[in-house]
């Protein structure tokens, strides 16, 4: 393989099928010498209806999308061998010869550019495989095809990028058209895209199933198995009676609606603040240090240009007497990532080289080339960081540049200020979303009263209705708490929720009525 035969493939005068190799006999397909696959469409029709089960088409949909943008960020090595060969493709250059690649091998149909800029790339074609294979779904369904667009634009450009399948031939247009926007990834951005669906929760859980741990945000989650539930609830009937114990369970699940808002009103503010701070940051350290040169590593220690970074303090130094925060140089050394410059003191006083980054980081920066954003404890003290890969000219990953902001800084006077501007019905939206992904209830319309001041919401089911099924009678106290504490959570007013309709009584529908509870305190 050369540069020349790239060309080829780009303008159309040679295809891939003599590169590929079938072994049948232990049913492999190789091309360029690496194991690929053809597209079998029982498997895709397999993998999307098995989230299906679990979720809904629509969050079956984003499943495959989130799966396939770790597909998308295994394009970096193509992309290192184009560059070693010379040739240095703008983004939609590289995303339409990998679609073209994987045309040839049977994936979908040859893609047109529609649009390219900086921040904008818009792509069509006929069909996909799985537009054609889930057809009678009647919906946009190329979650595949948007999760790797957005995968191949993160890995090849470093930076946060968004697909949305604009048409569908599923749906039946005439296109299945993608539009991929360079976006900021911000926190409001994020929750907006859960809201409207175009985005799901479990792309922030994070599940430790041997630890028997699930996060979100770094904050603890408890999934409820519907036989605890039952049984508390059931328990609680017994010790105090039915009408206590309804009141204890609206009380407590209000509490937790509340503190639920809190956790993303904090969150929102927290993740704004520290990315948008810590990517300015970031950017100075890297401009500081490029400005000596290309990275690499020069008698076994880092190097820019002829710039040694070990043991020098300079730019580290000057990066916190500028803007205050704390900047350090990792160098790739075997399996771990050593500090070898740092303004990061100890508790003995002194500069923590020699220090290794944790494991989960070294994961995320080293092993993936992401950049590593969030919480950590560094030598001692609780910081809001973010870790970004120093890659050679070979694109090699050879250390981490790092900067961080002290918790109670972000925690500090700013918070209060950034609060004050969170628009509330984003925060009620961003629970109720969040309690619908996870299977506590699913919110079918909400309607709103002037007259009355009264917010009705219609829900298909509750856990509690799911739980005890019909049994005459309403059921479901704990989540008209939930409602009503995420309401004032969001909108700092006093609420009062009552549930009018059950599906445990035979109603269709679990309907509850907000109102407002005025001159309380």
């Amino acid at each position: 393989m050369d540069k020349q035969d790239f060309e080829a493939f780009l303008n159309g005068s040679k295809d891939i099928s003599a590169y590929m190799q079938l072994n049948p006999a232990e049913g492999i397909t190789t091309c360029f010498g690496v194991r690929t696959a053809s597209n079998p469409n029982y498997l895709v029709r397999a993998l999307y209806e098995m989230y299906e089960a679990n979720l809904d088409r629509k969050l079956a949909n984003k499943a495959m999308r989130k799966i396939f943008r770790s597909v998308g960020k295994g394009s970096l090595g193509l992309n290192k061998l184009l560059k070693k060969l010379g040739m240095n493709l703008k983004p939609a250059e590289f995303l339409m010869l990998v679609f073209k690649l994987q045309h040839q091998q049977g994936w979908g149909s040859p893609f047109e550019l529609v649009e390219a800029s900086d921040k904008r790339i818009v792509l069509r074609c006929k069909k996909t495989f799985e537009s054609e294979v889930l057809k009678d779904w009647n919906m946009p369904v190329c979650g595949i095809h948007q999760g790797w667009i957005e995968g191949i634009l993160m890995a090849i450009t470093g930076k946060n990028w968004f697909c949305l399948e604009k048409t569908c031939h599923a749906k039946g247009d005439e296109y299945c058209t993608f539009q991929a926007d360079q976006v900021p990834a911000s926190w409001k951005y994020k929750a907006e895209a859960v809201v409207k669906g175009e985005s799901a929760i479990t792309e922030f859980i994070e599940h430790k199933p041997l630890e028997g741990k699930i996060s979100l945000m770094d904050e603890p989650v408890v999934m409820m198995p519907r036989f605890i539930f039952t049984s508390m609830t059931n328990s609680l009937k017994k010790t105090m009676g039915e009408a206590p114990a309804s009141g204890v369970n609206y009380r407590a699940y209000m509490d937790m609606g509340k503190e639920n808002v809190e956790h993303w009103k904090k969150m929102s503010v927290s993740f704004d603040l520290s990315r948008t701070k810590l990517d300015k940051d970031l950017t100075l350290l890297h401009s500081r240090f490029t400005a000596y040169g290309a990275p690499s590593v020069s008698g076994g220690k880092i190097a820019y240009g002829s710039h040694i970074v070990n043991d020098n303090f300079e730019v580290v130094d000057a990066v916190e007497k500028e803007v205050g925060s704390k900047a350090t140089v990792f160098q790739k050394i075997g399996d771990k990532a050593i500090r070898v410059s740092t303004n990061v003191v100890g508790a003995d006083g002194k500069r923590a080289v020699g220090t290794e980054v944790s494991s989960i980081v070294y994961d995320a920066v080293i092993k993936k080339g992401q950049t590593y954003y969030g919480t950590a404890d560094v030598v001692g003290k609780k910081m809001v960081v973010a870790y970004e890969p120093i890659r050679n000219s070979a694109e090699e990953i050879i250390g981490i540049l790092f900067v961080g902001i002290p918790e109670e800084i972000v925690y500090g006077p700013l918070m209060e200020e950034k609060l004050r501007k969170i628009n509330p019905k984003t925060l009620s939206d961003m629970a109720f979303a969040f309690y619908s992904q996870m299977g506590w209830f699913n919110i079918v319309k909400e309607e709103w009263d002037e007259a009355t001041k009264t917010k009705t919401l219609t829900l298909s089911h509750t856990v509690e209705s799911e739980s005890f099924g019909n049994i005459g009678k309403n059921v479901c106290y704990c989540t008209a708490g939930l409602l009503a504490g995420i309401i004032e959570g969001s909108f700092g007013i006093k609420v009062q929720c009552r549930e009018i309709k059950c599906r445990s009584k035979g109603d269709e529908h679990c309907v509850f009525q907000v109102k407002n509870r005025a001159g309380d305190s």
